[in-house]
């Protein structure tokens, strides 16, 4: 059965039974209601759940994470034991500047060679990296360090990138964090920079004094050789070096998992990416291409909206695992109202082959509350503190959803206005049921509760104006 979050922090976010189809919690609310601290707060719970699991003393446990470490069992065995559901993955995603979520959370015990957590956003804030680069950064590096690529993966990245006319080559340069001087410092033992040494504590919180050293060593390549070109479609993914070697017929291929670990480690960072539009797609021409001489964007000249869907997908797909869990901060941000009215529907068609996810994603859009699909989505109204079918309120206006559920119908709010006129055609032209007056009066004063909240000159605060006096002459009869 797929994974799923039932309760976080005495607030429910699921309520029906676990499957396999992939699910999603749409978190709507006020601003400062704690949407935000809600996802983080379910980072930190599911993280705290899996250091219980690795540190646990029963050899019970134990047993299963090393099985499952060595593949000798499947993920479901450590839930068994552990007695505590957990996500295959967890991911944190968001091109927002203001997101809370942990930078990093590592675990020397962890046994997943990727890492249990994932995070896809713009910090740590570096001074010559653009906000889009910095979230690259940590999309590529889950990119490169998968162990494995699967079919339905490279389906998924390769289908997406497409789709929106980015084309499956990317060109990647890296820059290590750490100086030259420091390198030389380093082997000699010699003091080195308080930056420095910031670094390799951060790295040894992963990773062990010795194999540090060793990824040191990698770095010396990396500052001769920064350029690399990433080619990928749906049946193949390679990491390769700008330039031939001379007199070589092909391109230096490099393992992408080194790369990978040194980002990880924090030893390099990407300093550019650029991209190809949606040109070069068939795969024998990329096989074939020089890269020198092809056109490419920086992702930085992309619109915004480009970046930030470019960004979060990248991040998510290459991430992703069955049973995972996904967080999502207001994916809505520098996105045009078309791509915000498809946000869930891309997501869902993108990961069709994966399952039984649980996303969770806080929103102020009412575009996004109208993607959702009525069979595995909720919505969580956080300022009323309830779980709500999300039936009602599939491909509705936004009007309406600003109304019924976001509590901020605006001006001149025409679901509203329409409303009204109903009720008030109701009254010209009443039913002789009881029924019928009930009803009326029933929703003249769901509609009324509008009044406080709508200003002078607001045609919704004159139509209910007239509402009132209506429903007032028409209880004196």
């Amino acid at each position: 059965m797929g994974f799923r979050v039932n309760t976080i922090t005495n607030r429910q976010l699921w309520d029906k039974d676990s499957t396999e189809d992939n699910a999603f919690t749409v978190i709507i609310g006020n601003n400062g209601c704690g949407k935000t601290q809600l996802l983080v707060d379910t980072c930190v719970y599911y993280q705290e759940m899996y250091s219980r699991l690795l540190n646990s003393d029963s050899p019970h446990i134990a047993t299963a994470v090393r099985d499952v470490k060595y593949h000798l069992a499947d993920w479901s065995l450590l839930e068994d034991r552990f007695r505590h559901p957990l996500p295959r993955k967890l991911i944190a995603a968001s091109t927002s500047q203001f997101e809370k979520f942990p930078l990093r959370w590592k675990n020397k015990k962890d046994i997943l060679p990727n890492g249990f957590y994932a995070y896809v956003g713009s910090k740590p804030y570096i001074p010559y990296q653009s906000p889009s680069t910095r979230i690259a950064s940590k999309a590529i590096q889950q990119l490169l360090g998968n162990e494995r690529y699967e079919e339905r993966k490279l389906a998924a990245l390769t289908n997406f990138l497409h789709k929106f006319d980015f084309g499956g080559l990317l060109r990647l340069r890296f820059k290590v964090a750490i100086s030259s001087d420091d390198f030389i410092n380093l082997q000699k033992g010699e003091q080195i920079q308080p930056e420095t040494a910031l670094i390799l504590k951060e790295a040894m919180e992963e990773y062990e004094h010795e194999e540090i050293l060793q990824f040191i060593e990698y770095c010396e390549l990396i500052v001769k050789e920064p350029e690399f070109v990433l080619t990928l479609n749906n049946i193949s993914f390679k990491l390769k070096h700008l330039t031939k070697r001379e007199n070589a017929k092909d391109y230096d291929t490099i393992d992408r998992h080194i790369v990978s670990t040194l980002l990880r480690a924090g030893l390099i960072q990407l300093e550019n990416l650029e991209t190809v539009r949606n040109t070069y797609e068939h795969s024998n021409f990329i096989e074939n291409l020089d890269i020198q001489n092809v056109s490419l964007t920086g992702l930085a000249k992309r619109s915004s909206g480009e970046q930030c869907l470019f960004l979060l997908f990248l991040g998510i797909i290459s991430s992703i695992e069955d049973n995972a869990l996904i967080c999502i901060d207001e994916p809505e941000i520098s996105l045009h109202p078309q791509w915000q009215q498809r946000f869930v529907n891309i997501l869902q068609e993108a990961l069709a082959n994966y399952h039984g996810c649980h996303f969770i994603i806080a929103t102020h859009s009412p575009l996004i509350v109208s993607d959702i699909s009525n069979q595995s989505c909720r919505v969580y109204d956080m300022t009323c503190d309830r779980l709500l079918d999300a039936e009602p309120y599939k491909q509705r206006s936004s009007d309406y959803q600003l109304a019924t559920i976001f509590h901020n119908p605006g001006r001149n709010n025409e679901y509203l206005i329409t409303q009204i006129i109903e009720v008030l055609d109701g009254f010209c032209r009443p039913d002789d049921t009881e029924s019928k007056t009930d009803e009326l009066i029933s929703r003249a004063k769901d509609l009324l509760r509008f009044e406080q909240g709508s200003d002078i000159g607001d045609k919704v605060k004159t139509l209910l104006d007239i509402l009132r006096k209506t429903m007032e002459a028409w209880q004196l009869k």
